[in-house]
């Protein structure tokens, strides 16, 4: 069993989250935001094996009119550390801090062509979500103030998980 160790990131850790970002992604868009949201987001959270960093997740609690609202920026891990339960234990532990933030569910954002990060997600418990139910839950304008938060492109899948206090406190 690997003994990881989650903690926040630093500014120091820039420089291996760029090479991480690389490893992990195949898009140069999300390699280059990645970074740019692991300076910029609430939190970002880092997993480390061995003082050397495997993983990385980027979320915030984001206040809409009616309620508080978990979002995941993003979320990834080394290839070589994969199917570990390296992501899981950052899910989990982001999901613990936006519930003591108060934020009612969990809400997330992949490509329609990412199966392994759908896979990811449908795994720890998040289900796919039509813009029309987010509207159902949400309301209209707080709805369409979260997907531009979440930069929201057409085709992409939101994936959202009601935060279970009991489960994540």
């Amino acid at each position: 069993m690997l003994k990881i160790n989650i903690r926040n990131f630093r500014r120091q850790d820039i420089e291996e989250i760029k090479t991480l970002a690389n490893l992990a992604f195949m898009s140069e868009n999300d390699k280059y935001w990645s970074v740019v949201g692991a300076m910029r987001a609430p939190h970002t959270l880092i997993a480390e094996i061995k003082g050397k960093i495997v993983g990385a997740i980027e979320f915030e609690s984001y206040r809409l009119s009616r309620s508080i609202e978990g979002h995941i920026w993003y979320i990834f891990v080394h290839p070589d550390f994969q199917r570990k339960g390296i992501g899981t234990s950052l899910l989990r532990e982001a999901e613990y801090i936006m519930c003591r933030e108060g934020s009612k569910r969990f809400w997330a954002l992949t490509s329609e062509d990412n199966k392994k990060t759908q896979r990811f997600f449908e795994k720890n418990g998040y289900g796919r979500v039509t813009i029309g139910e987010m509207k159902r839950i949400l309301g209209g304008g707080n709805a369409k103030r979260l997907l531009r938060r979440m930069v929201y492109w057409s085709g992409d899948i939101i994936y959202m998980k009601p935060a279970n206090k009991k489960e994540n406190l």
